[in-house]
């Protein structure tokens, strides 16, 4: 429980500073940003192939806000072997949007589903004993 609660500490602050300008992407893109390339300006960090890699997200996510209606929202994947998942919080559940591209092979919507349903299962068993313990 305790390294559930600093990963949702830790998240939680990384979400506040990505959205308002302070995430480490920000900085680093504002600064490759300010070369000058048609003069010339280079800096090596922007050509180094781990800086490319760290700049493809197989995973692309975003939230909804809180509430019932799960309608669609034309979220997907980026990549061809990368997965899209919008997710819904309401008081008594969660609504997921998966997307994966068929034509890969190694991208599973169905085994991704069953992940995030693993997942929230071992947070449920983590979790209910505490939430007890409160009542």
């Amino acid at each position: 429980m305790a390294l559930l609660r600093q990963a949702l500490q830790t998240h939680t602050q990384l979400t506040r500073e990505a959205a308002t300008g302070r995430g480490i992407d920000r900085h680093l893109l504002g600064l490759r940003l300010m070369l000058r390339e048609d003069s010339g300006e280079r800096h090596a960090l922007f050509e180094d192939e781990l800086f490319a890699r760290s700049q493809t997200w197989k995973l692309s996510t975003s939230g909804l806000s809180a509430g019932y209606q799960f309608r669609g929202t034309g979220f997907g994947t980026t990549y061809d072997d990368g997965y899209g998942i919008n997710y819904m919080p309401a008081p008594d559940k969660i609504r997921f949007g998966i997307e994966s591209k068929q034509s890969c092979p190694q991208t599973s919507t169905q085994m991704f589903k069953s992940a995030i349903a693993g997942a929230l299962e071992d947070m449920r068993v983590i979790c209910t004993p505490i939430l007890h313990a409160h009542l």
